[in-house]
């Protein structure tokens, strides 16, 4: 049964390897076909083609492009068949093995594992929903700010349902890719680092530490796309419960919420003509001095008072500022800038109660991770097996911390909103503080290897000349070499 094993681990690894290669030679081909559209635009704007060849030209490419596009989709699907079979025999082998004293743990088919993600995070999501509404915060249907959260809260559920759904539909068929990781390894991952998430300590930072600790992730390039597929749907969730605990004005945190995902589609767009070693020094900067503010704020130094507003709507001077900052704490995500510390910062200066913090900062975290997730999924640069793993830990996580702060300290042992928020607060400083070392740090070894390393001087990747003569030729002959020059 052991040479089984190795023959079949050893055929396993070859067809990995094919299919891998698959998607980045579709990945590559996806980029080289928006630099050659990128330069039929540049020629209509030259004036070199007018904008009726401009369009005729784009039509006839895209079509040419989709022909050849779908022949490297179905080398991909045939490859994927052939793991598949070899994946299913190696499953058999393995529960063969199981029964037989042989090995420790049964495997369960991709199908299945999605099966039962389907089942466990929705009623995980009801279990945290009855939790909250039942015995932390019931809703009042007389009072309209009540009902505007509870419909928001609502929202929030469909939107991370749609997701979860999107996901599965996405993941089954390439979640025997990634074989080596198991749920006992991942699930408490997900748990620690989302219990952690609600006390504000964040979840980027925790999680990344434990799947390198843990070896789980072997490509770093494909570590963003598991973080933010596998964090969305609990991140976004977290936000579902502070907006029924934690009392805020929707005035308020609706379009703070609004402005943050705004900034991360300019983030995106601009991510790659800005400094990102400026973004990290005025940050780290900004929360070391905020860091100190806001401990002479905290319970048992208040040197200086504590913000007691619920929102900012009505003074409208605190209100543009605090859109125009979130705009920004929006952009600075697309950098690599976690939301939560700036956020906290940002609350705090404005005036207003800290604890607000909590709602706005993880419905904007969240919602823009459902757009990262969304993306990465698209493009298969995360570990859907994995990613599963984190969210059914994460949901497990959220559920916990949450009802060991607001059902056992609030409701069990009777310890008063303002206490929990001096615990918060407390939690918060050094938050704060650690999130500017690490970013003076990285703007530190960032300089310090920009002047070690010369300056490189980058290419240019758009096309030279264009023949539109015989433009269908042209455009054929240029994607099967392409095609031809990546298969090789």
């Amino acid at each position: 049964m052991k040479d089984n094993f190795q023959k079949i681990d050893g055929e396993l690894e070859t067809i990995e390897m094919q299919v891998k290669n698959d998607f980045s030679i579709i990945e590559k081909f996806n980029k080289e076909k928006s630099h050659f559209m990128k330069k039929l635009h540049e020629d209509k704007k030259d004036q070199k083609i007018t904008k009726e060849q401009y369009l005729e030209y784009s039509k006839e490419a895209k079509k040419i492009f989709k022909q050849d596009l779908n022949n490297l989709n179905n080398d991909l699907n045939t490859d994927l068949a052939k793991f598949k079979v070899k994946y299913d025999q190696s499953l058999e082998l393995n529960n063969k093995a199981v029964k037989e004293g042989k090995k420790k743990f049964y495997q369960i088919t991709p199908k299945a594992f999605t099966i039962i993600a389907l089942l466990l995070i929705p009623t995980f999501m009801i279990i945290g929903l009855l939790l909250n509404y039942l015995l932390v915060a019931p809703v009042n249907f007389s009072d309209r700010n009540s009902v505007i959260g509870f419909s928001i809260s609502m929202f929030i559920i469909v939107v991370d349902l749609i997701f979860l759904f999107f996901i599965c539909k996405n993941s089954t068929k390439k979640m025997m890719l990634d074989r080596y990781n198991n749920a006992a390894k991942i699930f408490p991952i997900g748990f620690i680092a989302n219990f952690c998430d609600v006390l504000g300590i964040g979840s980027f930072a925790t999680n990344t530490n434990l799947l390198k600790v843990t070896k789980s992730i072997k490509d770093d390039k494909n570590l963003p796309g598991t973080l933010n597929t596998g964090m969305a749907i609990s991140n976004l969730f977290t936000g579902c419960l502070f907006i029924g605990a934690v009392q805020v004005e929707m005035t308020t945190l609706i379009p703070f919420v609004v402005a943050a995902v705004i900034g991360s589609f300019i983030g995106s767009m601009i991510v790659n003509k800005v400094n990102t070693r400026v973004v990290q020094l005025i940050m780290g900067i900004v929360l070391a001095c905020t860091a100190v503010i806001m401990l002479m704020t905290v319970k048992g130094i208040a040197v200086l008072p504590s913000g007691t507003l619920k929102g900012v709507f009505h003074i409208w001077w605190k209100f543009i500022i605090g859109c125009l900052a979130f705009v920004v704490l929006g952009i600075f995500m697309s950098f690599g800038v976690g939301l939560y510390a700036p956020a906290m910062a940002i609350i705090s200066l404005l005036g207003i109660d800290f604890l607000v913090v909590f709602p706005i900062m993880t419905v904007s975290a969240g919602l823009t991770m459902h757009v990262n997730g969304y993306r990465y999924s698209r493009d298969n640069n995360y570990l859907p097996k994995t990613s599963f793993c984190m969210t059914l830990g994460g949901i497990v996580g959220v559920i916990a911390s949450f009802s060991l702060i607001f059902v056992g300290l609030g409701k069990g042992l009777g310890v008063s909103t303002n206490d929990i928020k001096a615990i918060f607060q407390w939690i918060s400083v050094p938050v704060i503080a650690y999130a500017s070392f690490l970013l003076l740090w990285s703007y530190y070894k960032a300089t310090k290897k920009l002047k070690k390393e010369p300056q490189k001087k980058v290419g240019s990747q758009t096309i030279a000349t264009i023949d539109y003569n015989n433009f269908n030729v042209f455009v054929n002959n240029w994607s099967a070499n392409l095609t031809k020059q990546m298969t090789k």
